[in-house]
């Protein structure tokens, strides 16, 4: 076969396998409307995903990647039906330098992959995208949101930004050809874009704990921002704020869930996920609580509601330091408060110690009580306020009271 054979070939079963695919996500509740619905059918991910990361045992450190080409006549049916299905695929991968007490060398980080089709779906089509409309996506990643975009808007009213200027590259390559030419910029996306601005509508595909003011200063009145707000716990929601002519905006936090990478500023690094605490030299005391510690990072709700209470706290997972089996929650904020609650349940408490101003085991047991005379809200039942001057997460309750917890400032850009 020639490859304009070939390539027939596999154009053929990817519309077969798009159609598929968006009946899937259609009955989901992902994919709504006519528009979007031939817009998907039409843009082939494949053109975007010539090659994707698997990791062969997941939680596994470190982790065993391997790569799946679609060039590959041994992968080609695993990586195309990966391809067209709804699942998020890893592309990119940066080193972590490992300190040199812990064995030095580094550990791959994941900084760039492309979303499910679902959840891309269905952030387009709640962000109301109308004809016309000017869109600027932070994270361009493999070029196949920005392709979307282009067709369902055409090429002049779509720009794009991502930090890695070899993922902008390949973008650009494959978006000239599936017929796009968006216009594509290497920069740090957390000033946005001002040249193109202003927008009627910005998506991020990744993540913040602050909503960058810029991308509110360069959205028109009346415009929306969806963007994935994450907390210190790395909990996170999907916000979709609308921009006020005052300056201001606000808007709910969705019902469906997201995790996008953190926003990076270092185009050679990965986000650095590491969270450094230091104990003061302080005696701590001990105690217990009835808190599992575990429910922190296993419930997405109440991890939430925490990290909205503690919004400057800093979290960790530690281990003994003479038994590495040994597993505790750590907690410390800026003003030298610290405390471990350990994960191993004694007589139906799990043991504790802390030191510091601040007795932070209490305040999490006080936030775990509120979270639960609140009925136990989810995410959704939050909103997001921004001004020039402040940002805030806040709570309506049934009884017409209303909580207001401050986000915390970003932490200092290198």
């Amino acid at each position: 076969m020639t490859v304009e054979s070939i390539e027939a070939v596999l154009d053929e079963e990817a519309r077969r396998r798009l159609q598929t695919l968006a009946y899937e996500i259609s009955e989901q509740g992902a994919l709504r409307s006519p528009p979007w619905r031939r817009v998907f059918t039409t843009v082939r991910r494949h053109v975007f995903l010539p090659r994707y990361l698997q990791d062969e045992q997941p939680g596994s450190i470190p982790p065993r990647w391997r790569l799946v080409e679609g060039a590959n006549p041994d992968d080609h049916d695993e990586w195309l039906t990966s391809v067209y299905s709804d699942t998020t695929l890893i592309v990119d991968l940066k080193g972590q330098p490992i300190p040199p007490e812990r064995g030095g060398g580094s550990h791959p980080i994941v900084t760039s992959s492309s979303t499910m089709p679902s959840l891309m779906m269905r952030m387009l089509e709640d962000l109301d995208i109308q004809d016309g409309h000017r869109v600027l996506e932070i994270g361009t990643g493999t070029g196949y949101n920005a392709a979307l975009l282009c067709e369902r808007l055409g090429d002049t009213h779509v720009t794009s930004i991502d930090i890695d200027p070899e993922l902008v590259a390949a973008a650009t390559r494959r978006l000239a050809a599936h017929g796009y030419r968006p216009h594509l910029v290497a920069a740090d996306g957390i000033a946005g874009l001002s040249d193109h601005a202003p927008y009627d509508r910005i998506i991020a595909t990744c993540s913040v704990e602050r909503i960058p003011y810029a991308w509110i200063a360069q959205t028109r009145p009346c415009g929306r921002i969806m963007v994935n707000l994450r907390g210190p716990l790395m909990r996170s929601a999907l916000a979709l704020l609308t921009v006020h002519p005052d300056g201001t905006a606000s808007g709910p936090l969705l019902s469906e869930g997201a995790i996008f990478m953190p926003l990076r500023h270092d185009p050679s690094a990965p986000y650095d996920y590491t969270v450094r605490i230091t104990r003061p030299a302080t005696d701590p005391t001990n105690g217990v609580t009835t808190l599992d510690p575990a429910s922190l990072h296993h419930h997405a709700a109440w991890g939430f509601f925490a990290q909205t209470c503690l919004a400057d706290a800093a979290f960790r997972l530690v281990t003994a330091d003479d038994d590495e089996t040994r597993l505790g929650t750590e907690i410390a904020t800026p003003d030298h408060s610290w405390a471990i609650i350990w994960h191993d349940r004694r007589d139906g408490c799990y043991p504790t110690s802390q030191a510091g101003p601040r007795r932070l085991v209490e305040l999490l047991e006080r936030a775990h009580r509120h979270w639960s005379a609140l009925n136990e809200p989810r995410w959704d039942s939050f909103a997001v306020a921004v001004t020039p001057t402040g940002q805030w997460v806040s709570y309506r309750h049934p009884d017409n009271t209303s909580l207001r917890w401050e986000l915390p400032l970003p932490a200092p850009v290198p």
